[in-house]
């Protein structure tokens, strides 16, 4: 059994939880963090054969060649002396992406998921229009910089905005992501002219599930909103939710298998309404979403899971 290479960050519970089963397991584990390079880490290939020959070194030397698994977790950006000139510092971390990246993602394993393919399926457009095709429920959508076909779209009922993006950087580089927003139709005005934006039908719901995809197992958890803010975001109230296992309908895993095949994904972390009529309706796919607080509060087998895919226990 070869190395499992973990690319994570050092604060990353996930990772932990991962890390320490495969530690149990008495698996062949390492944890590198991008952000050690170039200032306490190394590289050092060449060209062989068979592809890149050769180590990456940082508290501990990993030989590319006894790799076996990559898990693309949430590594930092690498990190350079804060005294080099602004020009000299973007070009050694434009280097190091394209040198340390292309090397690790030109390696012929199992990964979790490649970062072009989770670069590739971030695009929420790309999302919505593969899940279309797989034959899943999706909100009514519109992506517009035109307030007259926003303010058709939304006629007299109000609609869901939600950010194309996921977030914003703040200017301490910390992510901040914009929350859910009801809108009507008198809020729209000549400022929408000035980017792209979304807008979704809203779709009642009984709960909301996050079906968590490693592989070919599933693992859907019903998140049960306890207040007026979660129930339209559930992210902005985490102490009023409550969770529970649900069935993945056939039909609806059948859309899944499609939409994580057509986007090249093993993992992913998707967002479901279920509607009181029972209809599973479509939201997202967070290509390297979380899980582990779900895993936790459910006991549902998740570290597991991602161990024996990590280990090739799961063909």
């Amino acid at each position: 059994m070869g190395t499992v290479l973990v690319l994570t960050g050092r604060d990353d519970l996930t990772a932990d939880a991962v890390v320490d089963e495969l530690t149990r397991r008495k698996a062949s584990v390492v944890r590198y963090d991008t952000a050690d390079f170039p200032q306490s880490s190394r590289v050092a290939v060449a060209l062989g054969p068979q592809g890149w020959d050769g180590q990456l070194t940082a508290e501990r030397s990993i030989d590319l060649e006894s790799v076996s698994a990559v898990w693309w977790r949430r590594p930092a950006e690498f990190n350079v002396p804060d005294d080099w000139p602004d020009e000299a510092r973007a070009f050694a971390v434009s280097e190091a992406r394209v040198g340390v990246l292309g090397v690790l993602g030109s390696l012929p394993v199992r990964w979790i998921n490649h970062p072009a393919k989770d670069s590739a399926a971030n695009y929420k457009p790309v999302q919505l229009a593969v899940t279309a095709r797989a034959g899943l429920d999706v909100p009514k959508t519109i992506i517009t910089s035109n307030p007259d076909q926003a303010r058709e779209f939304i006629g007299a009922d109000d609609v869901i905005y939600k950010g194309l993006s996921g977030g914003v950087l703040t200017a301490e580089r910390r992510h901040r992501y914009l929350p859910t927003t009801v809108l009507r139709a008198d809020e729209i005005d000549a400022s929408l002219t000035g980017t792209a934006h979304l807008f979704q039908e809203r779709v009642p719901k009984q709960c909301e599930v996050r079906l968590t995809v490693i592989g070919q197992r599933m693992f859907p958890v019903a998140i049960h909103a306890g207040s007026t803010a979660a129930r339209l975001d559930w992210r902005t109230d985490y102490p009023s939710l409550t969770y529970s296992p649900i069935e993945l309908p056939v039909d609806v895993e059948k859309g899944v298998r499609l939409l994580m095949d057509e986007l090249g994904l093993y993992f992913g972390a998707l967002d479901f309404a279920v509607t009181p009529d029972g209809r599973w309706v479509f939201f997202e796919v967070n290509p390297n979403g979380q899980w582990h607080w779900l895993a936790v509060k459910t006991g549902i087998p998740m570290i597991e899971a991602m161990a024996d895919a990590l280990q090739g226990k799961d063909d």
